[in-house]
């Protein structure tokens, strides 16, 4: 048995009705069960690539002789799983990882999963003005329990999902860069124990290209994007393209992203590490506007430079002409969300020169890590591409060639 092979339980994962039955039963304090009527639907399909996730509409039978209370009718259940690493593969490339591939991430994601089970139960302890979900029960992967690790949490209602291929308005991202900032801030009430146990320390975005890209994966971008683009756009698309190669090519310049903190000499930072729309639930209200909800999927929190969540963040979530016309306001609010988020003020890790300083050098490795993403969902729309989506995935292009030729000329020791 394994965590990539389908097993018979909730999604066909290793996880029971039983074992999700039991945990809501001691954490709620009653005996009730789950009713014939229990329903069980898939919320996570290609929202995640470490897990399963689903909604469980309980169905309660109170017992008799238990007082009638108000238990959840539902509630979400995200369990640890390899399954869906075979649909994300075709994210990134032209095809499906082989059992090999699949394997060599067992462990990965099982530390992955308990990083996140720790991160939450800083986060129930520090309480950060970070709206995120409400858990309500943590299972981590132990040698007594090597297949079936999960999380369960209450279950938010009338959420909007905003796909990969679209964009989030500005009037309604400054939410997200407070609670982004304000999880960042947690990270200086942690021990060095904490961080070093609830993150993957600073490299982050050296093992995410090792593992994630390959030497296939530029040349199916270049096809993918001069075919979005058309051949009007094809010599940007080689000149990114280049810049593409050079950063997944280069072990000195993935070890020096292990390093960008101490290279702007500043201490490395909490961060999420993993912005992006899919993480980010909002639901909708009564005037139509975007309200944000929770901010989830703490899996890949690391040590690093606090420009990476502002660069996933612009690169995954804004419009190219709000992205460019936001990028000194955005910054601003976020530095400021997370000075006003510490607990002690009087020892602020970083400058604002440096938040600065630190995004410009992020902004190109969070575009060569999200793009992938953001035109395989495009692509999916077959010729039903909206034009935002088309301008946005061009403005990325073009920004990544200017913000990579200002690099270089500041910071030339980093590319060498």
């Amino acid at each position: 048995m394994s965590l990539h092979v389908p097993a018979d339980g909730l999604l066909q994962t290793h996880v029971t009705w039983n074992d999700v039955e039991m945990d809501l039963q001691r954490v709620l304090g009653t005996k009730a069960k789950f009713g014939a009527n229990r329903e069980i639907k898939d919320i996570g399909d290609m929202k995640g690539f470490m897990s399963k996730v689903a909604m469980i509409q309980a169905d309660w039978e109170i017992p008799s002789d238990e007082t009638a209370r108000n238990l959840p009718d539902r509630v979400a259940v995200k369990m640890s799983s390899e399954l869906a690493l075979y649909n994300f593969s075709t994210l990134v490339g032209k095809d499906e990882w082989d059992e090999e591939k699949i394997m060599s991430m067992t462990e990965l994601v099982k530390k992955f999963h308990n990083r996140e089970v720790d991160i939450y139960r800083i986060i129930e302890r520090e309480q950060p003005n970070c709206p995120t979900v409400n858990v309500l029960a943590l299972e981590e992967f132990t040698k007594l329990s090597p297949l079936k690790a999960y999380i369960i949490s209450e279950f938010i209602p009338n959420l909007h999902h905003i796909g990969m291929h679209e964009t989030i308005p500005l009037d309604d991202i400054w939410g997200v860069v407070d609670g982004t900032a304000a999880f960042s801030a947690m990270g200086e009430s942690m021990s060095e124990e904490e961080k070093q146990k609830s993150t993957g320390g600073q490299i982050y975005i050296e093992e995410a290209v090792k593992y994630f890209f390959d030497d296939q994966s530029p040349d199916d971008m270049r096809k993918n994007l001069v075919s979005l683009l058309g051949v009007a756009f094809e010599d940007k698309v080689e000149e990114a393209m280049d810049i593409f190669d050079l950063y997944c090519g280069s072990p000195v310049i993935q070890k020096n992203y292990s390093r960008v903190s101490e290279f702007l000499g500043h201490k490395p930072v909490l961060m999420h590490s993993d912005i992006w729309p899919y993480n980010l639930l909002f639901s909708r209200n009564s005037e139509n506007k975007l309200e944000f909800k929770a901010l989830i999927d703490f899996q890949t929190a690391s040590l690093s430079s606090p420009g990476l969540d502002v660069a996933c963040l612009m690169v995954t979530c804004l419009s190219k002409t709000d992205r460019r016309s936001s990028q000194s306001a955005l910054l601003d609010r976020y530095y400021s969300s997370f000075c006003n988020s510490l607990k002690h003020q009087n020892s602020i890790p970083y400058t604002r020169e440096q938040l600065e300083d630190s995004f410009n050098l992020c902004f190109p490795a969070a575009v060569i890590l999200m793009l992938p993403f953001i035109i395989s969902f495009s692509m999916k729309l077959g010729d039903n591409i909206p034009d935002e989506s088309q301008d946005k995935i061009a403005g990325l292009i073009e920004d990544l060639v200017t913000v990579h030729k200002l690099n270089v000329e500041k910071f030339p020791r980093f590319f060498h």
